[in-house]
């Protein structure tokens, strides 16, 4: 089974993301290590690593955001998705 890996910026402080995290992560088990997040997802392993708070300026608007990659180890393509869906589920701001 091929590894998939890849990376996103993601609008949020790395006190969003570990607040948010143990909702995003369901049912999956994980451990914290540092800046990285280890899982076990169905069969596979997960790896999620948050980089540095960064800061987007429009005008005098600053945005926080991180680089946050996901490296997915001896999971299916269709579980990747699923675990991606429920995850990005939890991280999304609400607009209106």
């Amino acid at each position: 089974m091929p590894q998939i890996a890849y990376s996103r910026e993601m609008g949020l402080t790395h006190a969003d993301f570990w607040r948010l995290l143990p909702r995003a992560m369901g049912k999956h088990p994980y451990s914290v290590e540092g800046n990285t997040v280890l899982a076990n997802v169905d069969n596979g392993k997960l790896e999620i690593t948050i980089g540095p708070t960064l800061e987007r300026r429009i005008a005098l608007m600053r945005l926080p955001y991180s680089v946050v990659s996901f490296t997915f180890d001896g999971v299916t393509e269709e579980q990747q998705q699923v675990f991606k869906a429920h995850f990005d589920l939890h991280f999304q701001r609400g607009g209106g």
